[in-house]
């Protein structure tokens, strides 16, 4: 009798320990959405260092009125002299801005835009490009891309267009 009660002790614990395996079946699938993810690589992007002749300082305490370019008049006396915002409304448009402008906004495709310095560009189209020849207080400007296809660089040229 002592025999049959070991044996049946053994097998009961052998059942019962296997029966509570955590990691089988649907434990294991509930317990899995629980599992740390792994955490993302960090990209690090390193930027060229902004050569002392390419940084143009602007007074940004006076703020002058906005610029519209809606026509082609409009695009050949586009002047930012008080750190102006230009707003350029239309398609396939070139203009050549002076100055040095605080933010231009692009509601258009297809418009080439060259500027002496800018802090802030904002494209709202496609396939538009923006070139600008200096970096307004030594830092590069922040651009906002709400469609496709668009292009904002330094210009290959040093010459900053002037104020009139």
């Amino acid at each position: 009798m002592t025999k049959i009660l070991a044996i049946s002790m053994i097998v009961a614990t052998a059942v019962f320990f296997n029966g509570c395996d955590v990691q089988s079946g649907i434990t294991k699938k509930s317990v899995e959405k629980y599992q740390p993810t792994p955490t993302p690589e960090r990209l690090i992007v390193t930027e060229e260092a902004i050569d002392p002749a390419d940084v143009e300082t602007v007074s940004t305490a006076e703020s002058g009125p906005s610029v519209n370019i809606n026509t082609e008049k409009d695009a050949k006396a586009a002047n930012c002299s008080k750190y102006n915002n230009v707003m350029v409304n239309g398609n396939g448009r070139e203009a050549a801005i002076k100055g040095n402008c605080n933010r231009i906004m692009i509601n258009g495709d297809g418009n080439t835009i060259t500027v002496g310095s800018v802090a802030e560009i904002v494209f709202n189209g496609h396939d538009n490009t923006v070139g600008y020849a200096k970096y307004s207080n030594a830092k590069r400007p922040v651009v906002s891309d709400n469609g496709s296809g668009n292009t904002a660089n330094k210009a290959a040229t040093s010459e900053t267009p002037g104020p009139k």
